[in-house]
């Protein structure tokens, strides 16, 4: 088992991005199939809500690791994937807090048994410790990298509230949905900060890196055009005839 860890250490960081990518969708799924699940049995539009999140979320890591793979050297291609990624987290936070923004006007409480509620904080808190350590072990300065460890950021803030919701359902009697609302709210909003900064940083940096190609081949067509004309002109010299030659066309 320690060689096989040792070996995999020695992969290099795309590769275990690509590995951790592929591993996150199939936890993603059956994570999402346990919240449908519970959900419809115990009604619960939340669980349905985050399930639904969690889609959107396996989306950009899935994006992550098709540009991983795709992407060999191409810089241009990686900010594609990086602002695809910036977007989609955009969206995934917007759809989150509206359906909080909802839950605080109306009074959504739904109370789980205890085995259920254990089940589910149980589940957030490993997804928590995954993406904690996914931010960790990810210590690479790419694009892609950068957006795979706010996706990690992204999941684990919603995580704490979906362990919260669950805990608090069967340890007060109290109606705590307002409460919940408002973490949500406030971690919905950070969500949604993160998903801006990756987009207008991506777009920012597309329209740099478009600029610079632009005025790279204009600085080239300026040299080939000044290296054309004095081609012309070392060859107008060249047949030009001297004053000796016309001198003599004169006299003779």
């Amino acid at each position: 088992m320690k060689d096989l860890i040792k070996a995999f250490r020695k992969i290099p960081e795309k590769n275990r991005l690509i590995v951790y990518g592929i591993g996150a969708l199939v936890k993603n799924f059956f994570y999402c199939l346990f919240k449908v699940i519970v959900g419809i049995i115990f009604k619960s539009p939340f669980l349905i809500a985050m399930a639904i999140y969690n889609v959107l979320i396996g989306v950009v890591k899935a994006n992550c690791s098709r540009g991983l793979l795709k992407n060999k050297k191409d810089d241009y291609k990686d900010l594609k994937t990086y602002i695809q990624g910036g977007v989609i987290l955009t969206l995934s936070s917007i759809f989150y807090l509206a359906y909080v923004i909802i839950q605080l006007f109306f009074e959504s409480n739904v109370q789980y048994n205890m085995i259920v509620a254990i089940a589910i904080a149980g589940f957030a808190c490993y997804a928590i410790t995954v993406s904690i350590i996914g931010v960790v072990k990810n210590k690479g300065k790419t694009m892609i990298v950068k957006e795979y460890k706010l996706t990690n950021f992204a999941t684990a803030f919603t995580n704490v509230v979906l362990a919260q919701v669950a805990i608090l359902s069967f340890t007060t009697d109290a109606n705590m949905y307002r409460y919940n609302a408002i973490i949500g709210i406030v971690v919905g909003s950070i969500i949604l900060l993160m998903g801006l900064y990756l987009t207008i940083n991506g777009l920012i940096m597309r329209k740099v890196y478009t600029t610079g190609i632009t005025n790279a081949k204009k600085h080239n067509n300026t040299n080939n055009n000044e290296e054309t004309q004095d081609k012309k002109q070392e060859s107008q010299e060249e047949t030009k005839p001297s004053i000796i030659d016309r001198y003599k066309k004169r006299r003779f």
